[in-house]
Order: structure tokens, then sequence, then C-alpha cells
């Protein structure tokens, strides 16, 4: 029979909850500007198809490919670059404000 370290659970999670091996996040206040980016993205997405009929079709399938390229690149920044992720959110809001000012 396998012998576990003292204090591991029967699946060798530690006393602290942790899988044996992890390390726990230091600071969770380090992604902070990637929940805001994902934020900004989530709310962005209802901004280009709620205002479909100011700019039209085209315009908002030109917006909905450019959000989730977006969205892509959030996710996949989301721990090794939490501020990217917050440029991320703002250049969606900033595209989706120029469309809708150039369609006016």
């Amino acid at each position: 029979m396998e012998s576990s370290p003292p204090g591991a659970g029967p699946s060798g999670v530690g006393p602290s909850g942790l899988a044996e091996g992890s390390a726990p996040v230091r600071d969770i206040r380090a992604y902070r500007p990637s929940f805001v980016g994902m934020v900004l993205l989530a709310c962005t997405l209802f901004l280009v198809l709620g205002a479909e009929p100011a700019y039209g079709v085209g315009a908002t399938v030109a917006l909905t490919l450019g959000w989730l390229a977006l969205f892509g690149i959030g996710c996949r920044w989301f721990v090794r670059y939490p501020r990217r992720v917050a440029l991320a959110g703002l250049v969606s809001l900033a595209a989706w404000l120029v469309v809708v000012l150039l369609a006016r």
C-alpha cells in the first residue's frame, strides 16, 4: 500500500486544500485588471448586438468577429497579462463607439 505524506488526504490533497505540488495564489488582487477587462468585454457584446439597427448587419458581423478575437485573447492572457486583458476590453468598447459615431 502506498503511503501518503503526513496531513495529506486520500487523493493527495494537502491540509491547505490544494493538490500536492501546486502553489497557492499569492494575491488575487493581481488579477483585478483581468476581471475588469472581461466585464468590459461582456458588456461590449451586449452593446454590439443590441445596437444592430443603428449601424446594420455588416458592421454587426465585423464587430462580433472582432469581439470574438478579443475575447479569445482575453481568455488566453487572463493570468499571464492582466493589464492587457483590461486593454482588450477598452479596445472593444472603443471600436463599438467608433462604429456608432461613424454610422450617425
